[in-house]
């Protein structure tokens, strides 16, 4: 399959909306993704076993995760719970607490309406983060 999309990245500028050149929105993506992978490669296994688990109840409940269901649900100290959730919340690429009690984003997906609605193949619907 090919893919024509013509990706344009566009930046706000006193009230202007202004294209970003594709060199450099080009150069900003892989940085980006350089960066997450970095990332991702410097979670634990238990860290991946949290943020899998967040990631799967938020899509289920919607409403926020908090440590202590996630420690209750894992079996894991509370302790341990909170030192991941604080790693995955300050890498800004995995969770977020709005609140900063309850986990209401986490890559992929979000609680708060961010206008885009996805539906997982097991039929939960959610917003993509």
């Amino acid at each position: 399959m090919i893919n024509d999309l013509k990706h344009k990245l566009y930046m706000g500028f006193c009230g202007i909306m202004m294209r970003i050149p594709p060199l450099l929105s080009d150069k900003g993506a892989k940085k980006g993704e350089k960066g997450a992978k970095a990332n991702a490669d410097s979670l634990s296994k238990e860290e991946r076993r949290a943020h899998h688990f967040i990631v799967m109840k938020m899509a289920v409940v919607k409403y926020p995760i908090t440590t202590d269901l996630i420690a209750g649900e894992l079996q894991m100290p509370k302790d341990q719970v909170h030192q991941i959730v604080n790693k995955l919340e300050n890498l800004k690429t995995f969770i977020y607490r709005s609140d900063g009690k309850g986990i209401n984003w986490a890559y992929p997906l979000s609680l708060e309406n961010t206008g885009f609605l996805m539906t997982a193949s097991s039929g939960e619907q959610f917003f993509a983060a």
